[in-house]
């Protein structure tokens, strides 16, 4: 008798914001060319910014996700590879 068993791995879960930037400040920005452990930007409070080229570069060498890349690109409303993300919380209306 033979027994067909199917398994489903659990959808891996998408890091916060703050540890995926933390990731991804391993690696040097395409667009600006920020070197690993520089954030490319500050924001007005002081927040530092990415720009999405380097999301882009950090999922390509490992160090996010595609679906982390994906969730943190889905919380914009458009963007190119000089968008920068900044490690805030989308402001509540």
């Amino acid at each position: 008798m033979t027994t067909n068993l199917t398994t489903t791995a659990a959808p891996s879960a998408v890091r916060p914001l703050s540890e995926i930037l933390a990731a991804v400040r391993q690696a040097n920005c395409g667009h600006c060319w920020k070197k690993p452990g520089t954030p490319c930007t500050h924001g007005p409070d002081g927040t530092d910014g990415y720009h999405v080229a380097r999301l882009s570069r950090a999922m390509r060498r490992g160090l996010i996700s595609g679906r982390e890349l994906v969730a943190v690109l889905q919380a914009l409303v458009t963007f190119s590879s000089a968008t920068v993300v900044y490690d805030v919380a989308p402001a509540v209306l």
